[in-house]
């Protein structure tokens, strides 16, 4: 149960080349590459892996190790912009409508008391 959560996916350069390997960052888990992701997905009939428990800059990030043309194997979704404070991340999310995805990106969210116009 602790690989469904806390796996990451290898950087881009190094998924090609390994499987899978330790997961320094988070002391716990591994990250894992492109082979075994394309064979999860073959087997199960999907596209593609949408995750999330992982900072990003831009707020997701699309992981093509099937080559710059293809269809993402792999996304990272992080909705948390600016996270604990000490990152400076925009936060993201995607919007699946009438078979398109869209993904919006947001740097600040309002105080939940924050009233426009008082």
């Amino acid at each position: 149960m602790c690989d469904l959560l806390w796996a990451d996916p290898l950087d881009d350069v190094l998924a090609r080349k390994h499987d899978y390997t330790k997961n320094v960052e988070r002391e716990c888990s591994v990250k894992f590459g492109y082979e075994p992701i394309k064979k999860l997905l073959k087997d199960n009939n999907m596209i593609s892996i949408i995750r999330a428990h992982q900072v990003q800059p831009s707020g997701f990030k699309m992981h093509r190790w099937g080559g710059s043309e293809a269809f993402p194997s792999v996304i990272t979704v992080f909705s948390a912009p600016k996270y604990c404070g000490t990152y400076d991340n925009k936060g993201a999310v995607i919007l699946l409508e009438n078979d398109k995805m869209n993904i919006k990106q947001y740097k600040d969210v309002p105080h939940p008391f924050y009233l426009p116009g008082n």
